[in-house]
């Protein structure tokens, strides 16, 4: 799952907490006049990750802005 998310530019790193961060938004230029939609384009596109690698049992995708990072991170439900 991490292979997939680093191979489309969002540079998964680990974070506090057992967390997955992800260092880099791929739409970032796009995301700072539409934020919303892009942050919600984000989570779903890797909620849709963790789904087709089966993950979905292990980790949940949620919203988490903070800066210099992208809007979603990864951690165990």
């Amino acid at each position: 799952m991490l292979h997939v998310l680093a191979q489309h530019g969002y540079q998964p790193e680990l974070a506090d907490h057992d967390e997955v961060a992800l260092a880099n938004c791929p739409f970032h230029r796009l995301a700072q006049e539409h934020r919303t939609l892009v942050c919600g384009m984000n989570l779903d596109l890797v909620r849709g990750v963790l789904d087709g690698t089966g993950s979905t049992d292990q980790l949940a995708a949620r919203l988490a802005p903070q800066p210099g990072y992208c809007c979603v991170r990864i951690a165990a439900p």
